[in-house]
């Protein structure tokens, strides 16, 4: 099973989303068929700011309004999880196949490790895996529960103890479909003014995430783009591909 590697560069939400539906999709008809397997790792950006819901996340009529005000689209995920606001930002998806939730927890802590050894190149200080994993069941009965990037799982990469990339995954017919954020810049934390129904509510969730999560950009101490994490992340794929992810 060779992995296939793409970076696709900027494209509208609806077009990321369809690929990589259709990606799951077409892995699955092969593992139906007992045809080559094709796993795909994908790191693309988005053309706009962009609101992906998780894909049994609602919201209300309001924000609805208030994304249509500021000419935000709205696409949900085929993945899990809460609220992203997709910026300025480095997004992955990994389609493989995958027999149990045992592989797909051995997935996403490769997939971090990965990540982890991609951004020890820009030599930041704090990089670590989140160590504690929050009351998931409290903590979605709150506000602050509807963005992403308001609490870390475990194995998630985080940066001085706060939430770096923020991951989600669904098995399929037998194939893991995971996708994942890495924030740029700063600009994700305006989800708060998205979700929020008032001045004061807007206020506390900005607190939150900015309490909770950061940027690549924060990390090093300067702005990043796409073009030049991308790199990074490729040639590192090239010298050392994830374990378990690359080849069987």
């Amino acid at each position: 099973m060779i992995w296939s590697f793409i970076n696709s560069g900027s494209l509208t939400g609806q077009e990321n989303m369809s690929i990589d539906m259709e990606n799951a999709l077409e892995l699955i008809r092969s593992l139906k068929e007992s045809t080559i397997l094709k796993p795909i790792f994908r790191i693309y950006a988005w053309d706009r700011p962009t609101l992906s819901l998780g894909k049994h996340q609602l919201i209300s009529r309001a924000i609805e309004e208030q994304c249509k005000e500021r000419s935000i689209p709205i696409v949900y995920r085929p993945t899990g999880g809460r609220a992203v606001l997709h910026a300025n930002e480095l997004t992955y998806c990994i389609t493989m196949p995958c027999d149990s939730m045992e592989e797909a927890r051995i997935a996403y802590r490769n997939i971090h490790h990965f990540f982890l050894k991609c951004l020890n190149t820009l030599s930041i200080a704090g990089l670590e895996f989140a160590k504690g994993v929050p009351s998931f069941q409290e903590h979605y009965q709150s506000l602050e529960s509807s963005a992403c990037f308001s609490a870390s799982a475990r194995h998630e990469l985080t940066c001085n103890g706060k939430k770096l990339i923020g991951s989600a995954q669904r098995i399929i017919d037998g194939v893991l479909l995971q996708h994942g954020s890495l924030p740029l810049d700063n600009s994700y934390l305006d989800i708060a003014d998205i979700l929020s129904l008032s001045s004061e509510e807007a206020i506390k969730l900005r607190s939150t995430l900015t309490n909770h999560s950061t940027s690549l950009a924060e990390c090093v101490g300067h702005s990043c783009n796409f073009s030049e994490i991308a790199s990074i992340i490729s040639s590192k794929w090239k010298e050392e591909p994830i374990p378990s992810l690359q080849t069987t």
